[in-house]
């Protein structure tokens, strides 16, 4: 049975991949917010998909990343071209790649670290008042922090201390589970893995630290 559910996820996702393809083709031809909506509501259920998929095959011991070397200022670029700011034009929005640039090259899997920061990003977005941040930096002990902060009202409190809880009405949780997954199957040979941290300072910030 839990094959059939594997593979079930993947097909839901497949085809929503699919109707936001034509979603899109159908924006780009007659444009509405109504059409923009639906483009939206599938592009999250098709996030969430993947990252229910990833945590399933995780819980199955057959998920593996695919880490490899990249620039860092290259990726947070690449992370701003998939962010759709559109709808949030009243939010400041602040990125600087050029932090990036100092790093220069880490190793990790930027298909999943990015799809993490996305969705923090986004949920950034939906509850912030007015400014939205992401930032890189150099750990002082070693490794690399991405930093979402926002002035909204913060994480619940439950979310704080360790668990799922929701975000907001209508919201899993299921991209901070993802988040805390990923970050920690980024390990060195020493040991050390990566990790979520989550505070409330003048709103929430969202914290992925890699090894």
């Amino acid at each position: 049975m839990d094959a059939f559910v594997a593979a079930a996820i993947h097909d839901a996702k497949n085809s929503l991949n699919a109707l936001g393809a034509w979603l899109d083709e159908a924006g780009r031809e007659c444009p509405s917010p109504a059409l923009h909506q639906a483009q939206t509501l599938a592009a999250r259920l098709s996030a969430q998909l993947v990252e229910l998929l990833v945590l399933y095959r995780a819980g199955e011991g057959t998920l593996r990343l695919a880490i490899d070397d990249h620039d860092v200022a290259d990726f947070l670029a690449d992370t701003m071209a998939e962010l759709e700011l559109t709808d949030h034009r009243d939010i400041a929005f602040t990125c600087d790649p050029g932090t990036g640039t100092a790093i220069g090259h880490w190793a990790f899997d930027a298909y999943l670290v990015r799809f993490a920061l996305l969705d923090a990003l986004r949920n950034a977005l939906r509850h912030a008042r007015s400014r939205v941040a992401l930032t890189v930096a150099l750990e002082p002990g070693g490794g690399m922090r991405f930093t979402v902060t926002d002035d909204g009202t913060g994480f619940p409190g439950d979310v704080l201390d360790g668990g799922v809880g929701e975000m907001a009405p209508g919201s899993s949780g299921l991209g901070i589970a993802f988040a805390r997954l990923i970050a920690a199957r980024h390990a060195t040979p020493g040991g050390r893995h990566g990790h979520v941290e989550l505070a409330n300072a003048n709103g929430a910030s969202f914290s992925l630290v890699l090894p």
